[in-house]
């Protein structure tokens, strides 16, 4: 799959309603919980929210057309909410990713948004690794972040529940 036909849209209110839908299919509901209702999504997902001053949510198209989501993080910024405790560098990013229709998923398309994405905010010099947290049995997740480079490192504790830490250092 080539990433040049991989753009990212920062996301936009007119967006929401769509996120909605997406957050609301099964294969996206199994691993980023239940169905929220439209104004959980508005407050979770509104796209005033930054990190480190830029947007922090993004539709991922393809060719142009609507293909998922990507959200990056700061994970010392969410140090309040018991995320991340071991994470003191100001330069590690996190991400998290799903693709919208089923019928996208296992044919590359996820790894080469990630691997695309990556790239992207290794473009800021400041950021030194970018890290994932699928849940340990989440294998598609795991798979998908292993192709875009990503190094499985241990199982943590997460608010959410054990993640599998996935670590791509700055090459």
């Amino acid at each position: 799959m080539a990433t040049d036909r991989i753009t990212f849209a920062p996301l936009t209110e007119a967006d929401l309603p769509l996120l909605h839908d997406w957050l609301g299919r099964g294969h996206v509901s199994r691993w980023w919980g239940p169905q929220r209702s439209l104004e959980e999504v508005v407050r979770d997902y509104h796209p005033a929210q930054r990190c480190f001053g830029g947007p922090m949510f993004f539709f991922i198209r393809l060719d142009e057309e609507p293909l998922g989501f990507i959200q990056r993080y700061a994970p010392i910024e969410h140090h309040h909410e018991g995320w991340w405790l071991e994470i003191d560098d100001s330069g590690v990013r996190g991400v998290d990713v799903f693709l919208a229709r089923e019928s996208h998923l296992d044919h590359g398309l996820g790894s080469a948004a990630v691997t695309a994405f990556v790239d992207w905010l290794f473009e800021d010099p400041l950021v030194s690794e970018v890290i994932a947290d699928p849940a340990p049995d989440n294998l598609r997740a795991i798979h998908c972040f292993r192709n875009a480079g990503f190094i499985a490192r241990q199982v943590v504790k997460t608010p959410d529940g054990p993640a599998l830490l996935m670590r791509y250092r700055r090459p």
